[in-house]
């Protein structure tokens, strides 16, 4: 399906989307390379500024998800895009006087991830009424028609993701401020996108439940789906290892190469180039009716690409790993996002993907932290290897489970 074939709701809620990912391609960039290049932070202080930004989806990631579930999504998601566009416009004012702290760079992603833990699942949820058509009035979606729409938000978000990454890759010629203020204007357009989309859904059911029931509402549907409990696992595995190892490894082992800000920009962008070839080629092929195999065999890549990156390519080979790295880590997000609105029960389903984002991120917070830990005192080659082996050994055991490995989706094709 052509672009400028989708449907007006869709177009509008991927312009969004693309929005919000374009701004947190810039932050991934701008963010560690201001503690590394302008604050000059050591590995752990750095691994605690990149965990700065995760640590508040253990808090607000279930709240922002029970806020889309009670409230409206797209009024949720406008709001959330403007609470990010307040924090990079005050750090913007700040760096024209003078350079910031550790304790203002952890301020200041603690922000951030209080804003992005509401953003996250309000957007995510309006992936459903975006698939819908007009005509379906409350039919059932087609699970083709579901997977295609979860496609289509997969290639906005790394499509937006590779721009903000190109934005950045200019920092050591156009410096911060300039691009945390293209930060703020794209998530104002963002919010704007969003909040037009406010009354293009059903209203939400007045709340039954106190919050703290609502809560538990959706823990108790994880437990009772075996095939999504195995994912919400094995996602929790990818934030703590792979995620963690990344966030702090990465740009270590870029400023090793002596190569500049331009540099581990390029790495992050070989990265998203890999998502969006990956995405692409779900996009035209589809993702098949065995998703849950599709993920494992995911972790099995990932296993031997980390142990591949743990030899010391060259910079140009660790390009082409991180492209690797990207495609593999873009079929598995979108296998798993498309296995989440396919199974969550529509009166829980933003509290579903708020466990769902909270397992990813909450633990990749603590894998920054423990990996700035490690290769504070050990190579950060080392910190690979030992992912890559842990990555095996996760493999094996969800592998003899098998709810996920035996998950199979319907057969319906239609569009």
């Amino acid at each position: 399906m052509a672009f400028p074939a989708l449907a007006a709701r869709l177009r509008t809620f991927l312009f969004g989307y693309s929005g919000t990912s374009l701004a947190t391609g810039l932050q991934v960039i701008l963010l560690p390379w201001i503690a590394v290049s302008l604050v000059d932070l050591p590995a752990l202080q750095l691994g605690w500024v990149q965990a700065s930004v995760l640590l508040p989806n253990l808090v607000f990631l279930l709240f922002g998800g029970a806020l889309a579930d009670r409230f409206d999504s797209a009024r949720v998601a406008a709001l959330s895009c403007v609470g990010l566009a307040l924090c990079h416009a005050l750090l913007a004012v700040y760096l024209l006087q003078r350079v910031p702290s550790l304790i203002l760079l952890l301020a200041y992603g603690v922000s951030l991830g209080i804003c992005t833990a509401f953003l996250q699942p309000a957007r995510d949820n309006l992936v459903q009424r975006c698939a819908r058509r007009p005509r379906d009035g409350t039919a059932r979606l087609s699970e083709a028609r579901v997977q295609h729409t979860v496609t289509w938000m997969m290639l906005a978000q790394y499509g937006g993701q590779a721009v903000g990454m190109l934005l950045a890759s200019r920092f050591d010629y156009w410096g911060a401020e300039l691009l945390l203020l293209i930060q703020v204007c794209t998530l104002a357009v963002a919010a704007l996108f969003f909040f037009s989309m406010r009354h293009s859904g059903p209203a939400p059911e007045k709340p039954s439940q106190r919050l703290p029931s609502a809560l538990l509402e959706g823990f108790a549907e994880v437990r009772r789906n075996r095939a999504i409990l195995e994912l919400v696992l094995v996602v929790g595995f990818n934030g703590l290892v792979h995620i963690g190892v990344f966030l702090v490894v990465l740009p270590l082992m870029a400023e090793s190469y002596a190569r500049g800000a331009s540099y581990y920009a390029s790495l992050q962008i070989a990265f998203v180039v890999g998502t969006v070839i990956a995405t692409v080629t779900m996009l035209r092929r589809g993702q098949g009716n065995q998703p849950g195999r599709g993920v494992l065999m995911c972790l099995l890549y990932s296993a031997v690409l980390l142990v591949a990156i743990s030899f010391g390519p060259t910079p140009f080979g660790l390009m082409v790993l991180c492209a690797c790295w990207g495609a593999v880590a873009a079929a598995s997000a979108g296998l798993g996002r498309a296995i989440v609105q396919l199974l969550a029960p529509e009166q829980v389903r933003s509290r579903i993907i708020s466990i769902y984002q909270l397992s990813l991120f909450g633990s990749a917070a603590i894998g920054a932290l423990a990996a700035g830990v490690i290769s504070e005192y050990a190579a950060p080659l080392t910190t690979l290897l030992w992912a890559g082996i842990l990555s095996f050994m996760a493999l094996l055991l969800v592998s003899a489970s098998g709810a996920l490995r035996h998950l199979r989706i319907g057969g319906d094709t239609s569009d």
